[in-house]
């Protein structure tokens, strides 16, 4: 193997070891943007969650007022 071929190779493989490296890079800066997303909807769904255990005890208040209310008219009536 001549040296003009051991020096063609070994520039092919530079230059695909920087093609690799330029894709590491591109791939890990992906990754910490879903990382930043995956967040964000996680911190979207925790409120969403305690917006409807919220929602759920108010309805089961205003649930139980009513029954109150229906079963007072009721008393009333008897």
């Amino acid at each position: 193997m001549s040296n003009e071929n051991l020096m063609e190779i070994l520039e092919s493989l530079d230059q695909r070891v920087e093609d690799l490296m330029h894709t590491i890079s591109v791939l890990r800066e992906e990754r910490r943007r879903l990382q930043e997303e995956i967040g964000e909807i996680q911190r979207q769904r925790d409120e969403l969650a305690a917006q409807v255990h919220s929602v759920t005890a108010t309805r089961t208040e205003v649930r139980e007022r009513i029954q109150s209310i229906i079963n007072k008219i009721e008393q009333m009536e008897s």
